[in-house]
């Protein structure tokens, strides 16, 4: 009752225009669609594209020996500025961004299909659904996004694709592997394999492969979706919250870049935020190593404010980072962007990480030991506080090497030999990360260090228990370790 009353207090105080329409109405409207700065890249797995594909094609009907399409609901999409009415060309994509960019991609596939068989005008009549021109007559794009260009311009929205250039980050690696399996899946073989699985043989075998391709068409056109227009950018975020309610669409990490975004909104000189989001991803990624954003992004949150789960991070943020200011929020992404320059050393440290000093060489052994070989991820909550700490001169390398040692022997005791549960660590190191963190005394720093030895102490095994689970070891040749 109160979700439908809180729908209702919205639509009446806020100017919004639902509509339903078709992704062929969408495409043909003659607008530009804008992915917004804030918006997260292209994401999509194999589930999520496979899925829409799979929805596409158990939607054909065949019938007759002819085939065609069926109704299809796609959800809701989000834009500032009417699609559909009006002379604004440039729309805003509030959400909506993954299902257009997909769509987009197998339009492109579809192209490449049809050019593969010698129908080079039904190639080039789908691309009218990627392309479009404006008033001047100009050429453009009808999607249009900062982060993926030019290698979605290249790879996608070119017929004739002649600058092609291999993936150089994670979001152009995602559209080319969507692609390709769209592509495939769009070949004779699949199409009819798939189709027969519903309609036997017989009825799959005397279709023409032409209007197969053709009916995936249409099908994808003749979608329909209720589209959601706004005029000013806070009702558009906020109904993009009401849609996103509880994180079932998006994570609380793209909801707390998408208000970060909406407040520290300045564009020139330069675009902080971007440009801060930008080097933050960058840090992360710099070492070819396997670094999750969302855990990153967790374990810095709950080492400097407060252990949150992942559905409450948004919430926490929300609660927590006080004033809703540009001063704030800006302060905000520079602690984000220092604690990911500390954790990448946290994930896979480097001897040039402590200036190839070789007092240091230990404790980064120690370090690739805890990462590497016991892979312990909670224990980075208590390193990036440490190594922080040590940086600040809050703690000396004595210290320092003294404490991750001892963090060394026993994940070695709790975990390699024993096996026990990590989660319960999590809290401990939490809030031991927080104190530490917030410390500006050399004594206070020294008493915090020494509470956590005591909260592990407590956590020993025994030695009966450690000498039982020791003699279970076995030596083996093969690089996969099944018993540690």
């Amino acid at each position: 009752m109160i979700d439908r009353l809180s729908k209702k207090v919205v639509k009446r105080e806020m100017n919004i225009k639902p509509q339903d329409k078709t992704i062929k109405e969408l495409l043909l409207s003659g607008r530009q669609f804008i992915i917004p700065r804030f918006q997260r890249e292209y994401s999509w797995d194999r589930k999520n594209y496979k899925e829409f594909l799979d929805d596409m094609l158990n939607c054909l009907i065949i019938s007759e020996g002819k085939v065609n399409y069926d109704q299809y609901f796609l959800g809701t999409m989000l834009f500032v500025g009417d699609c559909f009415e009006g002379d604004k060309n440039e729309i805003d994509v509030v959400d909506g961004q993954q299902r257009l960019t997909t769509i987009t991609i197998l339009f492109s596939a579809l192209s490449d299909r049809f050019i593969q068989i010698n129908q080079n005008t039904l190639s080039e009549q789908i691309f009218k659904y990627i392309m479009t021109t404006n008033d001047d007559g100009e050429v453009v794009r009808i999607i249009q996004s900062k982060t993926h260009y030019p290698f979605f311009s290249f790879y996608i929205q070119e017929r004739e694709k002649t600058n092609i250039e291999n993936p150089s980050t994670e979001e152009e690696q995602c559209i080319k592997e969507t692609y390709e399996y769209l592509y495939n899946s769009l070949s004779e073989d699949k199409l009819k394999g798939f189709l027969k699985k519903k309609y036997g043989d017989d009825n799959v075998d005397e279709l023409n492969y032409i209007d197969i391709l053709k009916a995936v068409r249409d099908q994808v056109l003749n979608t329909t979706f209720v589209s959601i227009s706004t005029k000013e950018r806070k009702q558009a975020n906020m109904i993009f919250e009401i849609l996103n309610a509880k994180g079932k669409n998006l994570s609380g990490v793209d909801l707390i870049k998408n208000k970060i975004f909406e407040i520290v909104n300045d564009t020139e000189p330069a675009d902080y935020a971007e440009e801060k989001w930008k080097s933050i991803k960058s840090l992360l990624n710099d070492r070819n190593i396997d670094v999750g954003f969302v855990q990153f992004y967790r374990y810095f949150w709950i080492s400097k404010y407060k252990k949150s789960s992942v559905n409450k991070l948004y919430d926490d943020f929300k609660s927590t980072i006080r004033p809703v200011s540009k001063k704030r929020y800006k302060e905000f992404l520079a602690e984000i962007e220092d604690t990911a320059r500390i954790y990448v050393k946290t994930v896979s440290p480097q001897r040039n990480d402590f200036q190839n000093k070789k007092e240091y060489f230990g404790l980064i052994q120690s370090i690739k030991v805890l990462s590497d070989d016991f892979n312990i991820v909670q224990v980075r909550i208590a390193l990036i506080a440490l190594l922080e700490a040590k940086e600040k001169g809050i703690i000396t390398l004595k210290q320092l090497k003294s404490i991750v040692y001892e963090l060394e022997n026993f994940h070695f005791s709790y975990n390699a030999i024993c096996s026990k549960p990590t989660n319960r660590l999590e809290k401990i190191y939490s809030s031991f990360s927080i104190n530490l963190r917030k410390c500006s005394d050399k004594v206070k720093a020294r008493e915090i260090l020494k509470d956590l030895i005591n909260q592990l102490n407590a956590l020993y095994v025994s030695y009966q228990e450690f000498e039982s689970e020791f003699i279970k070891l076995s030596y083996s040749k093969h690089d996969t370790i099944t018993n540690i």
